[in-house]
């Protein structure tokens, strides 16, 4: 028994290494691609340098604007995580907690969400009726909306988890409803607000057609748009495109690599004692 339980989680390991090469070999040839010269970066091998061209990402930054455009998207994907955790944490814990008809409506008005699309010339008008096209506000609110069906569906989610008798409990200690929800449920709902962090700040980051539609001018360029010009003004230099690519990655992967542990943290850990 304990040798057929071995050969499967060998077989089960071998499977999800040929899974992961998926994701590993564009990665690596994306990195080392970054080093060469044009000649070596067009072949598109897996093979190391000749020599390490860390001049390519020099050139990146001197021509690219990368800094402008990490700016933007910063600024962006910074307003978009705090707006969409604050308001969609409270409408999940509101939801979830209210077991009556105005609770169920609006939880299903959030979740009618997912089945809407962007329409973009009727989102054009009301962005100019409201004189904030072509704004970092009218994009953060675009990207808002768009983020709370599933931020509001996921802390619902996990808050009906939680037991209605720690709510009780904050109340008979003198919690009122805003205190409770900040010194009581935020604590415990704190797997389930990185994970909705980390999964809005990469697809706000990622996104390339909001900004395209929505932003005027070459000023506001976010960084995937950034990418995209550079590899228009250099479509045959792939070492340039590479290294541009990398360094728009770095700041979600850091992200990610720094919270990966909180997602599978403890769901109430320190909410119960004894």
């Amino acid at each position: 028994m304990n040798k057929r339980k071995l050969k499967s989680k060998i077989l089960l390991f071998i499977m999800l290494a040929i899974v992961s090469l998926v994701y590993i070999l564009p990665i690596a040839l994306m990195v080392l691609g970054s080093f060469k010269t044009q000649s070596e970066a067009v072949r598109f091998t897996l093979t190391l340098p000749e020599n390490w061209m860390f001049s390519n990402y020099k050139h990146v930054v001197e021509t690219g604007k990368i800094f402008e455009g990490y700016f933007n998207s910063f600024v962006i994907t910074a307003s978009v995580v705090v707006l969409s955790l604050v308001f969609g944490s409270f409408a999940g814990i509101y939801v979830s907690r209210r077991n009556d008809r105005s609770g169920r409506a609006m939880y299903y008005y959030f979740i009618f969400g997912f089945t809407m699309t962007v329409q973009t010339v009727s989102t054009f008008a009301l962005l100019q009726f409201l004189n904030i096209y072509g704004s970092y506000l009218g994009v953060i609110l675009i990207f808002t909306a768009i983020r709370m069906p599933f931020t509001v569906m996921t802390f619902a989610s996990f808050v009906k988890g939680v037991p209605k008798e720690i709510d009780e409990a904050a109340v008979i200690d003198g919690c009122g409803p805003i205190r409770m929800i900040f010194s009581v449920l935020m604590p415990i709902l704190k797997p389930i607000m990185i994970t909705n962090l980390i999964i809005t700040a990469i697809s706000v980051w990622n996104n390339f057609m909001i900004p395209l539609y929505f932003f005027s001018g070459a000023g506001k360029l976010t960084i995937p748009q950034t990418v995209y010009s550079f590899y228009g003004l250099y479509a045959r230099d792939w070492q340039y495109v590479f290294a541009a690519l990398v360094l728009t990655v770095i700041p979600v992967t850091l992200l990610y690599l720094g919270l990966q542990k909180q997602i599978v943290a403890g769901m109430t850990s320190g909410a119960v004692k004894g």
